[in-house]
């Protein structure tokens, strides 16, 4: 509870107001819990689950939740699972680097990054949303990668 109490705080360093979507990446729950309990009834907040088979999240992420809340999570952007990555998601990643010059992970970030883009050309997202994705970090495991596999 005292996790997402905290990460409930991560949209006070924003103009929450302004988004209708937040997107995150999920592992426990905890990150998602709090931004769900920050926004407000009319903004959604979407997780992408970085494990594979972790059917039990709902209910972890409800379970943190002090006031019942609806919020979307996506099961099917794992990857193979925590940690796993393809090589679509490095190109994805490598490519997205090149056109932002923001470096991704590829146990988070790289796979909400890629969801997020999919979710938008599957018109997941109503016209006229404006998303925020947050960039949980996490960019240290890329150092476990094979010199050269990421250009950054």
């Amino acid at each position: 509870m005292l996790g997402a109490n905290g990460a409930a705080t991560i949209l006070n360093h924003c103009k929450k107001k302004y988004f209708s979507h937040f997107c995150c990446a999920v592992g426990t729950g905890t990150m998602m819990a709090g931004l769900i309990q920050s926004t407000s009834k009319d903004q959604q907040v979407t997780g992408i689950s970085v494990m594979k088979n972790n059917n039990e999240l709902e209910i972890k992420i409800k379970s943190l939740l002090q006031a019942e809340k609806q919020f979307r999570l996506f099961h099917e952007y794992h990857f193979g699972g925590y940690a796993k990555y393809t090589p679509e998601l490095i190109t994805f990643m490598n490519n997205f680097y090149k056109q932002t010059n923001i470096p991704l992970d590829f146990v988070y970030t790289g796979k909400l990054i890629f969801a997020v883009f999919d979710l938008v050309q599957q018109n997941f997202f109503p016209p006229k949303s404006k998303l925020l994705l947050i960039h949980s970090g996490g960019l240290q495991g890329n150092a476990s990668l094979e010199k050269g596999t990421l250009i950054y």
